[in-house]
């Protein structure tokens, strides 16, 4: 689609869903109207394009707020409970424009006259794959939330300031507009376009986390978890067995790090990605950067958690060296997180982690690509790719306690063969090192699951809403570590016999001129060596309270509940 065209239906769009209908009556006659605009196809088609300007180019920054990654800035919220609550209208995630938006649309298709049932349902289809997603992300943020299922007029007082509605009526309705999105969604393969596909995916997703939520956050007694899982597992299973999308896979070992790195996003594997071309859809933007940008570097928990090569768990020391960790791993470690030997796409220089660009020692390189991509990343986003619906296929009926052989074989077990690393089994020996960090289940099986979602997933932006769902928060709590070091001293990460970095604490040493291959560290009062003169970076020393229940949800902005007395303020944030 042409970059003028959206142009011109976002500026419609505003017109339409600005204005009330009294306004839209006094239009000029030469202007589009809800009568004249709907009952074309085209029209109803370039209205559904501007849905698509609501996917994000940085979910990987989701990440940022884990347990994945630290920086030695004051950590985000979430990392330090130092909250500072919303308070203007429409700040803190409580706006509703979107789906003032969206509803004006259903509305107006459903009630087109000339445009054929099939071609509406499939217009709509992609509407309420919107609003699910939308009030999902939502529900996900506040918990209970207001369901609005057509759009407004500004007299509608009722409706404006009702109270919320319970996660249980929004979750259902998002599932019932999932529902119609697969059924009448485009059956069609499109990576730009919402079709049947992309809707199974995202409601695998939806429901994983809503059955999972369930499932651990006893407190607030949410009933029907497992219909919720059971709708993820089949969600996943009807679009694995539609044979449409396999894992990209050549043989190559680094085939996991390849496949971040292709421009156009592999259509085998990749089931919805944003174009970043100019004059695509997507919202071209030349200024999406790498995730390595900025000084938040990997943490030893992630660093930790990947396998050893023969499929044991690795030796979790507090002292063990940065050339060791890298050691006999899963190659997934490597293609993450920059390793010794390391040349960036398109160079041939060696280059090892550089503090300027982490703060923790270990480095991102999973879709860092070629450096003539510096200044204009051309890579189409991946929005939805067939990895993460095998992982959400097999926690579901994990967690049911229905899971098979056969079902790790052909999901968990197919992750692991596109990178040669040992299969998994039922009946996995409990693994000290991710038992102690979880608090919500010890079941060795759902823990090996669990990993492996962590690992295959990481950096795209998915570990905070999963430490959400399963109620373990306390792990954004815990001081991120970064890799073992000595105070003032030379050290040679790689064992190339050349020194390569120094961690400093007052002055840089008078013979630093000696060594020009030297990354020279200085550590500064946030940061620290977690034993004195030697020991872990810590990239943010000072405590971190508990995570509290009530933080698991977020507040709603205080001007909203000023204007609108029948919302009530979600528990904890009252004070």
């Amino acid at each position: 689609m042409k970059k003028h065209y959206l142009i011109t239906i976002l500026t419609i769009v505003g017109v339409f869903t600005s204005c009330d209908d009294d306004y839209l009556d006094r239009l000029p006659s030469t202007d589009p109207t809800p009568e004249t605009f709907f009952e074309s196809e085209q029209a109803l088609e370039l209205y559904t394009n501007s849905f698509y300007t609501y996917l994000s180019k940085n979910e990987f920054q989701q990440d940022y707020k884990s347990d994945n990654m630290a920086t030695f800035d004051l950590p985000v919220d979430q990392k330090t409970a130092l909250y500072e609550s919303p308070n203007e209208l429409g700040s803190g995630g409580w706006s509703w424009t979107r789906i003032r938006d969206i509803n004006f649309f259903i509305d107006r298709c459903s009630n087109a006259s000339a445009i054929s049932t099939s071609v509406k349902n499939e217009q709509l289809a992609i509407a309420k794959f919107f609003r699910a997603w939308f009030y999902f992300d939502k529900v996900k943020k506040f918990g209970d939330v207001p369901w609005y299922s057509k759009p407004l007029r500004s007299d509608d007082v009722e409706q404006l300031y009702k109270p919320r509605d319970s996660r249980e009526v929004v979750m259902d309705s998002v599932l019932a507009d999932i529902d119609f999105a697969v059924k009448y969604g485009m059956a069609n393969i499109s990576q730009n376009r919402v079709t049947k596909w992309t809707a199974l995916a995202l409601k695998s997703r939806i429901c994983l986390y809503e059955g999972t939520w369930r499932k651990y956050h006893t407190e607030v007694g949410l009933p029907n978890s497992n219909k919720f899982l059971s709708e993820a597992f089949e969600a996943a299973k009807q679009l694995i067995d539609s044979k449409k999308y396999t894992l990209y896979t050549t043989g190559d070992i680094k085939d996991y790090y390849n496949f971040f790195n292709l421009e156009k996003a592999n259509s085998e594997e990749v089931i919805m990605a944003i174009d970043l071309a100019e004059g695509n859809i997507g919202d071209y933007n030349k200024n999406f950067t790498t995730t390595s940008v900025g000084t938040r570097g990997i943490t030893k928990s992630l660093v930790h958690e990947y396998l050893n090569v023969n499929g044991t768990p690795f030796n979790s020391s507090e002292t063990v060296p940065w050339f060791d960790e890298f050691t006999n791993r899963d190659p997934r470690l490597a293609q993450t997180s920059m390793p010794m030997n390391f040349k960036r796409i398109g160079e041939t220089e060696i280059v090892l982690p550089w503090f300027g660009q982490n703060h923790t020692g270990y480095q991102v390189v999973k879709r860092v690509g070629s450096a003539d991509y510096d200044n204009g990343d051309p890579r189409d986003i991946i929005v939805f790719r067939l990895a993460e619906v095998y992982l959400n296929y097999a926690e579901a009926k994990a967690e049911l306690g229905t899971i098979t052989q056969e079902d790790l074989d052909m999901t968990i077990n197919e992750l692991r063969d596109r990178v040669q690393m040992p299969h998994l089994t039922l009946a996995p020996t409990l693994d000290s090192y991710i038992d102690n960090l979880y608090l919500s289940t010890s079941n060795p099986l759902i823990l090996e699951i669990r990993r492996e979602r962590r690992v295959e997933l990481a950096i795209e932006g998915f570990r905070f809403d999963d430490l959400m769902r399963w109620k373990e928060g306390q792990l954004l709590r815990n001081n991120s570590e970064g890799i073992y070091a000595q105070l003032n001293t030379y050290m040679d990460r790689d064992r190339d016999g050349i020194f390569d970095l120094y961690v400093y604490d007052n002055d840089k040493p008078s013979d630093a001129g000696n060594f020009p291959k030297v990354d020279f560290f200085k550590l500064s009062g946030n940061n620290s060596l977690s034993n004195g003169a030697n020991g872990r970076i810590l990239p943010y020393n000072k405590p971190l309270p508990a995570y509290q229940d009530w933080e698991y949800l977020l507040p709603i902005p205080t001007e909203e509940i000023i204007l609108n007395p029948t919302l009530i303020q979600n528990e904890g944030w009252d004070n």
